[in-house]
């Protein structure tokens, strides 16, 4: 037996719900004697006390001892007046679209904003007309016979709401394809129809949420209409996991590919032929240029180094190339200026970010023009010696002589002094020996010709010079400058030095090396003694 409390509040409810019923039945005999903006004030206040009254009913209907016969009463008004609003809702949606199909496209935009909500409402109308029936059989009420034709006109309208939005879809997309390339004047106008659109599509989108849940909830076949939705606004609900749904989509997407394919196959396999084919010709005109510049670049008038044959022809190879590659994208439809404009301003940025790399990309086409060396050449340069291995734009290859790599920027070598030990044929190779002043000094100049004349890798022409240079302080020192290929150099400055050696020791010249005579002066006989003495013991310890 329900307690005095439940019973009270029961009848509390059933008061205010009676209170709400009467008031909007007031306001709505008000109605029929206004127009214009206090109806559509009037008409808002009603729709809010529906919504209150609504709410009374569902809490009224989850009490256990609720009032059956009252509540059957006041749901049956609900039915009652959700039918006549629902034809005024047909009625009035008619007359926007006509008006509408009437006005300019200036005063469309402002006169679909009251079509939409209207479509809105219309949707959420039949939702709630479905909770009345819902409620009305949870009190024993048959509703068999209303619920048939309002799942046929739910159903009708979801898919005609389904195909409005499909249609919008499809107009929207047929649009943006012709918004390229259109004067200012026509794509204006373009926009202003995409902005219709995109208003439709969202008002469609939400009243088909709304219809396809109570659709659900009536049993009638979704599948359709949520693949629609998910395409209209790549939502990713549960329902839309669900296999039908997903089936759905699936094929929808296999039958949307294989059109495609169908329709822009013949295009894409000639695209791509030509593609291939532009890349052909390309690469035959690169080995054919390649190889008449091989043969070019060597002429002897031309005098160009092997570094610069190589970039010469390194970077016309490359050249053709990237000029077959555009000319291939084009081929397929790519747009190039975006392309080009975009290459360009990346060129500035990276130019800013890589201006040390930059500079030695100058220093190394300073090179590449003047040519200080060249590959196998042996320098001196920015504090570096050795051979000459390779020279990119960016940098220099040094190989030492105790065979380590050593890369140096080519900005460090163009900015300092350059020293090219390989650069002529021919090298003078400076040598000075020194012998002792009681040595015959014509014998030594025959021993030094001597040794020019034995060995053939010393040129006759320019002739070689042997001169007696100085009188230095321990030794009479002689110049000795025979004339070597440069690849010779060091050979016979070590093989000449060896013999020379060989020759005074044979013949008894001395090399000498520097000393100094020191004279004591001692006055105290004593002071003389203990030196004597002192000297005496060091040179007995030395023995």
């Amino acid at each position: 037996m329900p307690s005095f409390a439940q019973s009270n509040e029961d009848t509390l409810s059933k008061s205010e719900i009676s209170q709400i019923t009467s008031t909007m039945k007031d306001l709505a005999d008000r109605a029929k004697t206004l127009k214009g903006d206090r109806l559509a004030i009037v008409q808002l206040e009603i729709y809010n006390m529906n919504d209150r009254l609504r709410q009374e009913l569902s809490n009224a209907m989850d009490r256990t001892d609720h009032d059956s016969k009252f509540l059957t009463e006041q749901i049956q008004l609900q039915t009652k007046y959700y039918d006549f609003y629902l034809k005024y809702v047909e009625k009035k949606l008619d007359s926007l679209q006509d008006d509408i199909e009437q006005s300019s496209k200036e005063d469309r935009l402002l006169k679909q904003i009251p079509l939409n909500e209207m479509r809105v409402v219309q949707a959420v109308l039949y939702s709630e007309q479905y909770q009345n029936y819902a409620w009305l059989e949870t009190l024993g009420v048959n509703v068999d016979q209303k619920l048939k034709p309002f799942k046929v006109r739910l159903n009708q309208l979801a898919h005609y709401t389904s195909a409005a939005l499909n249609y919008a879809l499809t107009h929207r997309k047929q649009l943006q394809s012709q918004l390229d390339g259109l004067p200012a004047g026509q794509a204006e106008q373009i926009n202003l129809e995409l902005s219709y659109l995109s208003r439709d599509i969202n008002t469609y989108s939400k009243a088909l949420s709304n219809l396809v849940d109570t659709a659900d909830n009536l049993g009638i076949n979704t599948v359709e209409l949520r693949h629609e939705l998910f395409v209209a606004t790549g939502d990713i609900t549960h329902d839309l996991l669900s296999w039908a749904v997903l089936k759905s989509t699936f094929v929808s997407w296999a039958n949307q590919f294989t059109d495609w394919m169908l329709s822009n196959s013949p295009s894409i396999i000639f695209n791509v032929f030509m593609f291939v084919l532009i890349m052909a010709i390309a690469k035959i005109i690169a080995q054919f240029i390649h190889r008449i510049l091989n043969k070019a670049v060597k002429a002897p008038h031309l005098k160009l180094s092997n570094l610069m044959q190589q970039f010469i022809i390194s970077m016309s190879v490359k050249l053709i190339f990237c000029v077959g590659l555009l000319i291939a994208l084009a081929q397929i439809g790519l747009d190039l200026t975006p392309v080009i404009a975009g290459l360009g301003v990346a060129g500035i940025i990276i130019g800013f970010a890589l201006q040390d790399t930059l500079s030695n990309f100058a220093s190394g086409m300073m090179l590449l023009i003047y040519r200080p060396f060249d590959e196998g050449d042996w320098i001196n340069a920015a504090g570096v010696e050795g051979t000459v291995s390779n020279v990119s734009l960016v940098n220099t290859t040094i190989r030492t002589f105790d065979n380590e790599v050593l890369l140096v920027p080519n900005s460090k070598i163009w900015m300092e002094v350059i020293i090219n030990r390989t650069y002529e044929k021919v090298r003078r190779v400076d040598m000075v020996f020194g012998i002792s002043y009681s040595d015959s000094i014509p014998q030594a100049e025959k021993i030094f010709e001597e040794i020019l004349a034995a060995d053939e890798r010393v040129l006759k022409t320019p002739a070689p010079m042997i001169k007696l240079d100085k009188l230095n302080d321990s030794s009479v020192d002689f110049i000795v400058r025979p004339w070597v290929r440069t690849d010779d150099y060091m050979d016979v400055m070590r093989d000449c030095t060896r013999e020379v050696k060989m020759r005074f020791d044979a013949e008894g010249i001395n090399i000498p090396f520097p000393q100094r005579d020191v004279h004591l002066h001692i006055n105290n006989p004593e002071a003389l003694a203990t030196v004597k003495h002192t000297t005496s013991e060091n040179n007995n310890r030395d023995a």
